[in-house]
């Protein structure tokens, strides 16, 4: 049984994927001695147990998202640095942007929800080097924010103006709602914004109803009385976020893709023995409110693995597109898949098994 929220409920505080826009990369200072071949830097990398020289591997980040987090633990503690490896991080409004940017040689590791993976791969015919090598984040922190004038039980959805974007995962989440109510998302027309600005400017106007929201911006629209009314826990419908790179750097620089996330991993133990600290350095750096920044984190498991759950969610998602039309040609999402960095890391990491 669903448990849906309706008009009197409390908010909810709940973990996310900030979408802001936005850009600029930063580079990691480094700690090192000499040592190896002429014209080489080499350091001793406690984390692999042998040394290793130097690398920068360069990320594609969301604000507030792992990835960027530990781009300011490195900044204040040396994190990557001291161990020989130049994090550059560059800020993407969204993670199908990483995308893009690993396509033009912009950047080494991207990110992409779910949704938005699975489209990008429908759409280039297979032939597409991208590979998700792990899972980065399970959500469920997105609600549909309402005007409590406008909706107040299901069926007010069918006269209500539902904003959402074209090509992201909003569209996704809508049919699901639909299919949760039992009700026909081919009856109403959503009305397509480019920006949470614009979405904001919609509901200020009294010309929007709806719009899906994450923890840190649901309160931009709280502040014109709208209100949680579901949940995409309740419609089964938890974004998964992985992370990407292309097959030839995974297989070229397998060993730098694991370096890293070793290192990545000891910062999120950092994180959690020193969250008060990261918090404020977090605020200070990106505006994140300290409280909701450490609610978030909590919230979330931060471990690098490809479960089964995982596996069946890109699925799940893949025939829903195809299904409805986002792309001709169906396709076998472990095609776009590479975890060879994660079973050298530790084959218990991948757990998945292919259909």
């Amino acid at each position: 049984m669903i448990t849906m929220k309706w008009k009197s409920m409390s908010a909810l505080l709940l973990a996310g994927v900030v979408l802001l826009a936005g850009c600029g990369s930063s580079d990691s200072g480094t700690t090192a001695e000499s040592g190896g071949e002429e014209g080489t830097v080499s350091v001793t990398d406690e984390t692999a147990g042998s040394t290793n020289e130097e690398f920068t591997v360069r990320v594609g980040v969301n604000s507030g998202d792992q990835n960027s987090i530990l781009k300011i633990v490195d900044e204040h503690t040396g994190l990557f640095s001291d161990k020989g490896i130049h994090l550059e991080t560059t800020e993407f409004a969204a993670g199908i942007n990483t995308i893009d940017a690993i396509e033009l040689d912009q950047v080494d590791i991207g990110l992409f929800a779910d949704y938005a993976g699975v489209n990008r791969f429908g759409n280039t015919s297979g032939s597409s080097e991208l590979r998700a090598f792990t899972q980065m984040t399970k959500s469920d922190a997105w609600d549909l924010y309402v005007n409590p004038d406008a909706i107040q039980k299901p069926e007010d959805l069918y006269d209500a103006s539902l904003i959402s974007s074209a090509g992201v995962v909003f569209e996704y989440y809508y049919a699901r709602l639909f299919e949760v109510y039992g009700l026909d998302i081919s009856e109403v027309t959503l009305q397509n914004v480019t920006s949470t600005q614009e979405a904001l400017a919609l509901a200020a106007a009294g010309t929007g109803d709806a719009y899906w929201c994450s923890s840190q911006t649901a309160s931009l629209f709280e502040k014109y009385g709208w209100e949680p009314f579901v949940s995409i826990s309740d419609i089964d419908a938890a974004m998964y976020t992985f992370m990407v790179a292309g097959e030839s750097y995974l297989t070229e620089h397998s060993d730098e893709v694991i370096r890293f996330l070793e290192v990545s991993e000891e910062g999120f133990e950092y994180i959690a023995e020193n969250l008060e600290q990261v918090a404020q350095w977090v605020e200070d750096d990106l505006g994140l409110d300290q409280e909701l920044f450490i609610s978030d984190w909590e919230s979330t498991e931060h471990v690098y693995e490809f479960t089964q759950e995982a596996y069946d969610d890109l699925v799940s998602v893949k025939d829903w597109c195809y299904q409805n039309g986002k792309f001709d040609t169906d396709f076998d999402i472990s095609d776009f898949i590479n975890t060879d960095v994660l079973k050298q890391m530790d084959p218990d990491r991948v757990t998945y098994t292919a259909e």
